[in-house]
């Protein structure tokens, strides 16, 4: 036997559960040979006896090899393994005459039905709620830190008749209607979760560009108003506040008179 074979009848015979290293391990240890030939190779046709060759050769087209693998076991006391006799029946080029094809003129099990054959023990019933569904007003916070509410809006991605928004959009809209083109809504405080109206305001991009540069959010309350109404005028006037430039520094506020 091979040392995969001799292991599993080992622990057929004495009811243990050797891996087949342990086997290889002990026989080398204790110097015990196989006794073939050196050099002889390990899956020649001496494996299997011309009975046992005659035996696969026979149910080969009537089995599949796992069940082949079984019947020969059961019939001749082996413990051979499934790769074992796929090896035999490669190497003698012995046929399943199996062809994995449909013989012609065989019906279809599906003839004369359309589409998908039904329901499954998995598939959803008629009116159940899905376990992870979410009803309507139902609140949760985006990793950038924003509360998103589902509302019945269609989705413009999906069709479907309800889907999340940002809620503070939703509640500015909600009082002021669709938020105009090229403006956004945004927070007068740093508080994301503070989605009162009265912490709200909707501005231009342009001026959304001038509140960061302003650096508006980091400033004190006391002095937010002063620094939105110049906002507003330098939005108004074309001016815009310059950034950080490439090669360090910062340039002076400049004007740029549209």
């Amino acid at each position: 036997m091979l040392v995969p074979e001799l292991a599993r009848a080992f622990n057929l015979r004495f009811g243990t559960d050797k891996a087949p290293g342990q086997i290889k391990s002990t026989l080398k240890n204790h110097g015990i040979k196989c006794g073939r030939e050196n050099g002889k190779k390990t899956w020649g046709s001496w494996l299997f006896t011309p009975e046992q060759d005659q035996f696969l050769r026979d149910n080969y087209p009537l089995l599949t090899l796992t069940a082949l693998t079984a019947a020969f076991n059961t019939s001749f006391g082996a413990v051979k393994m499934e790769h074992q006799v796929r090896a035999y029946l490669h190497r003698k080029q012995i046929p399943s005459g199996r062809t994995g094809c449909f013989p012609k003129g065989q019906p279809a099990w599906n003839l004369g039905v359309k589409g998908y054959m039904g329901a499954n023990a998995t598939s959803f019933k008629k009116g159940q709620i899905p376990s992870n569904y979410k009803p309507l007003g139902f609140e949760r916070i985006t990793p950038d830190g924003y509360i998103e509410i589902k509302i019945a809006e269609r989705n413009p991605y999906t069709g479907f008749p309800e889907r999340f928004r940002q809620k503070h959009v939703h509640v500015w809209e909600t009082a002021n209607g669709p938020v105009p083109k090229g403006h956004v809504v945004v927070f007068r405080t740093v508080d994301k979760f503070n989605c009162d109206l009265e912490n709200l305001m909707c501005v231009h991009r342009n001026e959304l560009l001038l509140l960061n540069l302003h650096k508006y959010w980091d400033k004190p309350e006391e002095v937010k108003p002063s620094i939105l109404a110049l906002v507003k005028l330098e939005a108004k006037a074309g001016i815009r506040t310059t950034g950080r430039v490439p090669g360090g520094g910062r340039k002076k506020k400049t004007q740029e008179a549209k």
